[in-house]
Order: structure tokens, then sequence, then C-alpha cells
């Protein structure tokens, strides 16, 4: 094995501690019950790199793929959780009040269902349709992502502490991912840099989450969690207008 392939299997492997490391120190700090689904992602994600290991050592190659596009898609379920939680349980809590909000993530479990079914039933084979439905499922993420971003700096939120971390390293994953999408889509094929690049987001990512509960920043008070009424009352009226646009065509 070349220099170069060496450095990239440390690359490619150095997020397996990294995250068990994490898992342990969250239980260490007692931190399970306030984060449950993103130690619920931890844990999972560092299970999966173990098994991703076995099958690239010890299996063929397409073994290996299989393993690997399989068990993204459990990676994604546990991703969409966590997000789930930080959004909408810590962030913006009044808006599970909202209909609009409180059925957003169901819906995108139906979504990326649905997606994943007609991938894979007009897909040319099978590979190519893990490939095609992980690119969708890349896409879902950066758009569930962004728009809570995007709402936080609408109305004015801040986040700090656990959040902020999670959701960076969440971000950085999503925009790498997303970048990288697009590169296929116009190149036509797989980018062995943007491929790379896409590994060391992810180690970015798990430094950034070991350093913030290592470090062992105090939770955000709890009027800090109460979303403003003026806001929520705003919130209200989107979901109105978006149910007028459906049901009558106008807004």
């Amino acid at each position: 094995m070349t220099t170069t392939g060496w450095l990239w299997d440390v690359v490619a492997w150095v997020s397996l501690p990294l995250l068990v490391i994490l898992a342990g120190v969250m239980l260490w700090k007692r931190l399970v019950r306030e984060f449950p689904f993103f130690f619920t992602y931890v844990s999972v994600t560092a299970f999966i790199g173990v098994m991703r290991f076995i099958a690239y050592k010890g299996f063929s190659a397409n073994v290996y793929f299989y393993v690997y596009w399989s068990s993204d898609f459990v990676i994604l379920l546990v991703t969409f959780l966590a997000i789930y939680e930080i959004f909408l349980k810590r962030i913006f809590p009044g808006f599970g009040k909202v209909r609009l909000y409180r059925y957003l993530f169901p819906s995108f479990a139906v979504l990326i269902s649905l997606a994943a079914f007609l991938m894979v039933l007009h897909a040319p084979d099978r590979k190519a349709a893990f490939l095609i439905t992980s690119r969708v499922f890349d896409f879902l993420r950066s758009a569930v992502i962004g728009f809570f971003v995007l709402l936080i700096l609408l109305m004015g939120r801040t986040f700090a502490g656990y959040e902020f971390s999670i959701t960076s390293g969440f971000g950085i994953q999503a925009a790498i991912a997303f970048a990288n999408a697009a590169v296929r889509l116009q190149k036509g094929s797989r980018s062995d840099t943007m491929d790379r690049v896409e590994l060391i987001a992810f180690d970015a990512a798990c430094v950034i989450w070991l350093a913030s509960f290592s470090i062992g920043k105090k939770a955000p008070p709890k009027d800090f969690q109460e979303i403003d009424p003026n806001a929520l009352e705003a919130a209200r009226k989107w979901e109105k207008s978006l149910k007028d646009f459906v049901s009558h065509g106008e807004r």
C-alpha cells in the first residue's frame, strides 16, 4: 500500500474511534437523556462503522458495497431523528403546536420511502439504485437543515452550546454532500477528490462534536427554548396560507 493510500485509509476510519469516544463521553456526563436521538445517531453510526470495517477488511468489494450502501439508509434515518431533536424539540419546541411543523418530519419520512422505492424500481441495476437514492437522501438532508437555519436567521434566533455544535457538524456534512452530488451530476461520474473531501467533512464533524461534549458547555437556559409568541403566530399564518394555496390554488 502506498503512503497516499494509507493516509486515506486513516481519513476514512478515524471517525470510528472518535464516535466511540463521543458515545462514552455522553454516557459519562449523563447527557443521554438530554440528547437521546443524537446519542442514538452516534451509537448506531459507530456500530455501522465497525460493520463496514469488517466487510472492508474481510470480504469482497461487492459485499462491502452492499453493506455500505444498505447501512447508509439506516444512518440517514437516525440522522433525521437527531435533526428533529435539535430543531423541533430544543431550538423550536413551541413549533410542535403548529401542524405544519409537527408533520414536517413524518412527511419527509414518507417522501424518503417513496423516493427509495421509485429509484430502486426504475434503476438499471441495484448498485445504481443505491447510489441514486443515497444522493436523493443527501439532498433532502441538506434541504431540511437549510430550511431550519434559514428559519433561525429570519426569526432572529440564536443558538449556542451543544445545539450549535451538533448543527454545525450536520451542516458541514450536508453542505459537502450536496456539493459532491452537484459535481457528480455535472460530470456524469463520481469525483474521487470530492469523495475524499466528504470523508474529511465527516471527520471534522466528529471532532467538533467530541470537542463540544468534552469541554462540557452548559445547556441553554429554559427561557432560551421558549418561542416568541409573535413568531409562533406567524408560523400559524404560514400554515393557513399554505392550506389555502393547496386547497384553492391561491394564497
